[in-house]
């Protein structure tokens, strides 16, 4: 029976090997990783450690890390969201679309994610070659290792294109690794996906959401297949979710992201008992001209009057007759007890804005009506007008810009899969081109590995 003391001191280990390991999974050194992991993974315990440490990655360093350097922010300027009135050079370039192949926050989106899916490959290897990790967990383990890789691999693909799908710790593999399609990419997301899906119980590993569970796997699929245009699993994932009697509708907005709402499919823990979101601290501000991003007003004025979110949602500072609206979701800058607000990742109304979506080009009217005007009786709005495919598609993107505003960069996203980023952001943008629909890869990284050339088009 191993002591807490020699768990905790394993855990580090992991830590420590996947801090040292993987500044750029281009690495050309020999990794300091050379330790065996069969000793790691001696029970289940310490496998649980190194998963907990990447979703503690994925809170502080990655896409969704809700802080400025976190798709929510960096999106959001990107597209019609928001404005920036503060001085970071960096995030000026996302507003602006002067972006660099040497700006910081794009090598930060790059690093931290393929840091973050070393790390899942460390487990997955590990877990694979333990004799002492009962089935069950096993089993568990790696379904939630394979969800979290294809995760982090849905964001690279939608935010850089073509890239290396990496399934390994192998740094002599990891220093020659090419590009893929991103077809091929989105195949091997898929192929991840589904397998967590297997694999992973339908109870959270916790007592609250912030781990993976079977539907968080379901859920991803669901998006992921929306944005293949496979309309009908997407409509069929998204059901199994909706139908699932663990998640339940909020009918005010007011508590939509509260921590306690039943409606959560997937949240990040703030890190520490007390501790609140990085976004209300990212968005949130009290005086103008802010050095925060700020909700731009074409797009606060796009709400349909009475809408409730606009109100809930959103808040605005006024000083010498101008004045800043911004981003109101989460709200508690400060730490509280118990905590109130976590990060959500996923949520029940954007598996019904999916299934809207993906029924309207089914052609099934009724079905993507009832879903839309769940969404919009929720905010104080009638039932859609909509009645016909074209209509309702165009009505659903709409809904999806006032729902899911700010919120991991959903909204650039949208407005590049329905290919509209041109006619909305053209009149906006006066750096627009077309060829910006991808960020460039990283000039640094491209020195360091001459496979992930060429440079993405237009850097």
């Amino acid at each position: 029976m191993k002591t807490t003391k020699s768990k905790l001191f394993i855990v580090s280990i992991i830590s420590f090997l996947i801090c040292t390991a993987c500044e750029s999974f281009t690495e050309v050194d020999t990794p300091q990783s050379q330790l065996t992991t069969a000793a790691v993974f001696e029970n289940a315990a310490t496998a649980e450690g190194a998963m907990i440490d990447i979703y503690a990655r994925i809170r502080e360093e990655g896409m969704v890390n809700g802080s400025f350097s976190g798709l929510s922010s960096l999106m959001s300027n990107y597209s019609d969201e928001m404005q920036f009135f503060g001085s970071s050079e960096e995030i000026k370039q996302f507003n602006n679309h002067t972006i660099l192949s040497s700006n910081s926050l794009v090598l930060s989106l790059w690093n931290a994610s393929y840091s973050e899916i070393y790390a899942t490959n460390l487990l997955l290897e590990g877990l694979k070659k333990s004799t002492a990790i009962d089935l069950v967990d096993k089993e568990r383990l790696t379904g939630e290792a394979l969800f979290l890789r294809a995760f982090i691999h849905f964001n690279l693909v939608n935010v850089f294109g073509d890239i290396p799908y990496i399934t390994t710790t192998d740094y002599l593999k990891n220093t020659q690794i090419q590009k893929l399609s991103q077809e091929k990419v989105w195949q091997h997301i898929i192929e991840d996906l589904i397998q967590a899906e297997k694999l992973l119980p339908q109870d959270y590993p916790t007592s609250e959401r912030v781990r993976a569970n079977k539907t968080v796997a379901t859920a991803m699929l669901a998006r992921v297949y929306l944005y293949k245009k496979d309309w009908t699993n997407a409509a069929v994932k998204a059901t199994a979710v909706i139908e699932n009697p663990t998640y339940v509708w909020v009918a005010n907005p007011a508590l939509e992201f509260l921590r306690e709402s039943k409606a959560i499919i997937w949240a990040l823990h703030p890190g520490f008992i007390g501790a609140n979101t990085k976004d209300a601290r990212t968005f949130v501000f009290s005086k103008g001209p802010p050095t925060k991003p700020a909700l731009s007003p074409q797009f606060v004025a796009s709400f349909e009057p009475g809408d409730q979110r606009r109100s809930q949602w959103i808040r605005t500072v006024t000083s010498a007759n101008e004045s800043w609206p911004y981003a109101y979701k989460y709200k508690k800058t400060l730490g509280s007890t118990p905590p109130q607000e976590y990060t959500i990742l996923f949520r029940l109304a954007e598996q019904y804005l999916i299934r809207a979506e993906a029924l309207a080009h089914l052609n099934n009217i009724p079905g993507s009506q009832g879903d839309f005007n769940k969404i919009r009786n929720r905010a104080g709005l009638l039932n859609t007008s909509a009645s016909t495919v074209e209509s309702l598609l165009n009505a659903v993107a709409i809904e999806r810009r006032s729902e899911l505003f700010t919120e991991q960069g959903h909204r650039w996203f949208d407005l590049k899969r329905t290919k509209q980023a041109q006619e909305v952001l053209e009149p906006l943008k006066s750096e627009w081109k077309n060829s910006q629909l991808l960020l460039p890869i990283p000039q640094s990284e491209l020195l360091l590995n001459k496979n992930l050339l060429p440079q993405n088009p237009g850097y």
